[in-house]
């Protein structure tokens, strides 16, 4: 009875009990004489029309009282409070569900038997799916999230399930700190003991960045806060907490019941049809007791009438009469009283007219009764085609189910996730846009991309990495947390890891050795670029390649398919020339149409297209020869040359696109910006922006210009791009497909800006200096104070628009 008054127990409680009946922690009822109760409401319908012959009754266990055999219940208390235990070696599970749901379901189940034309009632013809348009899954009293709709399907098809249930959670990650809160667990779990599990997990190290648990549950409902510390991510303290403690929970369903005597795995459809088996019996056992008694009131009524057509012998044989007895039997005809005709009244009506006084027989009034008799005419017709047609006692059993629903029909309390869970480590990572930073050291981090601010053209910036011992900040990237890293050295290695695995840490924080993360780099590797890759990209790499650009001026051009298997012990990617001193300095994806920019540092670009077929002719067949211009090559060769340097150049950076509206950003180590569109590289005809038309020259020439960045043969020097200062050079070259996009910039003494890319004026002319996005000249103007080491790109589709800038 404890269990059918308690809220975190049955979906819909059937005791309304007065006390102490336990709570959700465990805590034990109080002793009976401390408690009382009394049938909710809904618990009502179980058992109405119970005293109607609507159901069989046997002997109890001693025969000292009679019992159903099973109750009327109006209510499918089966499906909406389920069932849980163990009985002759035989276990049942059946998950509890929402009354409007399970109506909806019955109300479909019904309608395919009308539909269907059956005289008997057989089970219809009707789908799973066509039935979990209404049931959606269990509804547990606790709420919480369920997990796996294939494992529902299975538990209604086949009678056996499995599922996860989660507990419902908020993460709060503000000024204020970083706190999960928990608000709905999954059912039958113990608060209490799972926060003691949770305590223990922490204490032993499984579960970890959690600094204090509180619980601040009242009776507005379950309230638990975790507080987790600032180096962590609570995204990824919870999902730790859903691996290995009860906030997550699975649930193995065995719909086992007793039908017809026998144990039976029940499915939904042999579930809501036993139901509705059940209902429209009781309906008709009703119907038939109730006719029962209309039609044997109607029969004393037929009496009380006939009396009154000899109202006067009738009074005048009940004063003769000795006794009652002798009353009822002279009105059967049984005796005879001198001077009057004999009655010809049943047993029945001699016994009612017998029970009235006599002054009341002879004021009774005619019309009322003849009123009640034509009433009972009616509803005797009624109950009597209510018997006889299946049809009326199913809509019967339809409105009733309707009237309940809409007494005690409530929303659903669990959510159905139709994903099932999956354990992987990686699925434990929420998928979320991250800014990983590599110092010059080789120290790597992560950290939200919400961890920066916007600052405009011009600013000093933003303290965004502490560095020690000329520890500076080196290279910076966007990408998502589940994205795979390929991590490529100065010496031509490269590494993989995924991003997840790097350390997460604050802005002030300096990170993790990435020896530490990588077994197999030398002491004397440093990272020069880390290359994001999505999953899609990794598992179909069919025609997608890595392009390399090394200090020297070399280029190569090889099959991702090569790269995407490597791991954190390593392999080389690509083998430098011998007795050169040369260094990776770039490297980027690539496909067939993309063009290639080689930018040196003292302000050249050098552009061709790798996959461009060339025709020669071989010198020694005479015959024509087709080759592409960078031709494609195994992981460990040294490729071919990209552009010619001069005394003391060196190529600091690589673009790589097919997009001829993107733009080309160059950045110099004084701060300066030049923003160019790329362009097809061809003579166009110029336009004159007031007519539209083209111009031509005073011969009628068409006057023509270059649209962009020249294109040139590989191993040339290239076109000049940008006009630099003497003691300056370029440090960064970005591509900028969208000025939206958000640059973030390093300096040498630890100093980072974000801006818009919109912010870098466009250039239209190609050998300029361009603008000053960073102010680091000394105050005197003379000399400067700092410089630019680094430069890296956001891209605006990982950037909420909608968050302002902070002053």
């Amino acid at each position: 009875m404890v269990r059918m008054a308690q809220e975190f127990s049955l979906r819909y409680p059937l005791v309304d009990g007065q006390g102490n009946f336990g709570s959700i922690d465990g805590d034990p009822p109080a002793a009976m004489r401390y408690t009382e109760s009394r049938l909710d409401k809904i618990s009502k319908h179980m058992l109405e029309d119970i005293d109607k012959k609507t159901v069989d009754f046997q002997p109890n266990f001693d025969d000292s009282e009679m019992e159903p055999t099973v109750l009327p219940a109006r209510l499918p208390n089966l499906l909406l409070n389920g069932s849980d235990g163990i009985a002759v070696g035989m276990a049942t599970r059946i998950p509890p569900h929402n009354l409007t749901e399970v109506a909806g379901a019955i109300r479909l189940h019904v309608t395919a038997i009308l539909d269907g034309g059956f005289e008997e009632l057989k089970m219809p013809n009707i789908s799973i799916d066509e039935y979990m348009e209404h049931i959606k899954g269990p509804d547990f009293p606790t709420g919480a999230t369920i997990h796996g709709l294939d494992g529902i399907l299975d538990m209604y098809m086949a009678g056996k399930g499995r599922f996860h249930v989660r507990s419902k959670c908020d993460v709060h990650d503000d000024s204020k700190g970083k706190k999960i809160i928990v608000h709905e667990i999954p059912y039958q779990v113990k608060k209490s003991d799972m926060l003691v599990h949770i305590a223990d997990l922490v204490s032993k190290g499984t579960v970890v960045g959690i600094r204090d648990i509180r619980d601040e549950s009242s009776k507005e409902g379950i309230r638990v806060v975790i507080e987790v510390k600032n180096n962590a991510d609570p995204h990824a303290v919870l999902n730790q907490l859903f691996k290995s403690s009860r906030l997550q929970e699975s649930y193995s369903a065995n719909m086992m019941g007793i039908l017809d005597g026998r144990p039976v795995l029940l499915t939904l459809p042999v579930m809501l049809h036993t139901y509705v088996e059940h209902r429209e019996s009781v309906v008709e056992r009703r119907a038939m007791f109730e006719l029962e008694k209309a039609e044997a009131r109607a029969h004393i009524l037929e009496g009380l009438v006939k009396a009154q057509d000899r109202i006067g012998d009738v009074i005048k044989a009940g004063r003769s009469s000795s006794s009652r007895e002798q009353f009822e039997s002279v009105l059967q005809g049984k005796e005879e009283i001198s001077g009057l005709p004999p009655f010809d009244f049943t047993e029945a009506q001699s016994k009612a007219i017998a029970e009235r006084r006599l002054y009341q027989l002879s004021r009774l009034d005619v019309e009322k009764v003849k009123n009640e008799h034509e009433e009972l005419k009616i509803k005797i017709a009624d109950l009597r085609d209510i018997i006889s047609s299946m049809s009326r006692r199913l809509n019967i059993l339809v409105q009733e189910l309707d009237e309940m629903v809409e007494r005690h029909g409530d929303e659903r309390r669990s959510v159905i996730d139709p994903m099932p869970l999956s354990m992987d480590r990686e699925d434990l990572i929420e998928e979320r846009a991250i800014v990983i930073s590599l110092s010059e050291d080789n120290y790597i981090r992560h950290m939200p991309v919400e961890a920066f601010r916007v600052q405009n053209r011009g600013g000093k910036g933003l303290k965004g990495v502490t560095t020690k011992d000329e520890d500076f900040p080196k290279s910076i990237l966007t990408c998502f947390s589940k994205d795979r890293l390929l991590i490529f050295t100065d010496q031509g290695r490269v590494y993989g890891l995924r991003a997840w695995e790097t350390p997460s840490a604050s802005r002030y924080g300096r990170g993790t050795h990435i020896r530490n993360l990588l077994g197999g780099i030398r002491d004397d590797e440093k990272v020069i670029s880390i290359l994001p890759m999505n999953k899609d990209l990794i598992e179909n790499p069919e025609g997608h390649f890595l392009i390399f650009s090394t200090q020297n001026g070399r280029i190569k051009r090889s099959y991702l398919s090569e790269y995407v298997k490597i791991n954190r012990n390593g392999k080389y990617a690509l083998k430098f020339a011998e007795g050169e001193s040369d260094a990776l300095v770039s490297v980027r994806p690539a496909t067939e149409e993309d063009h290639v920019v080689l930018v040196s540092a003292k302000g050249n670009a050098c552009r061709f297209k790798p996959a461009e077929i060339r025709t020669r002719v071989d010198p020694v067949t005479g015959e024509n020869q087709s080759t592409h211009l960078v031709r494609v090559q195994g992981r460990v060769s040294q490729g071919v040359s990209g552009m010619k340097l001069g005394a003391g150049d060196k190529v600091i950076g690589m673009i790589v696109t097919d997009d001829f509206e993107t733009s080309v950003l160059t950045i110099s180590k004084h701060g300066m910006a030049k923003r160019s569109r790329l362009g097809s590289g061809d003579m166009l005809p110029v336009i004159d922006e007031s007519t539209g038309n083209k111009m031509a020259d005073d011969n009628g020439e068409l006057i023509l210009e270059r649209d962009g960045y020249r294109r040139t043969n590989r191993g040339t020097k290239g076109v000049r791009t940008m006009s630099l200062d003497l003691d300056d050079e370029i440090v960064a070259v970005r591509q900028i497909p969208d000025i939206k996009d958000q640059l973030f910039m390093l300096t040498s003494k630890g100093m980072m800006i974000r801006m818009a890319s919109e912010q870098t004026k466009e250039t239209l002319g190609k050998v300029t200096k361009g603008t000053r996005i960073m102010e680091l000249r000394k105050p005197d103007r003379k000399g400067y104070a700092d410089e630019v080491i680094f430069v890296a790109r956001l891209p605006s589709s990982l950037v909420d628009m909608g968050v302002t800038e902070e002053e």
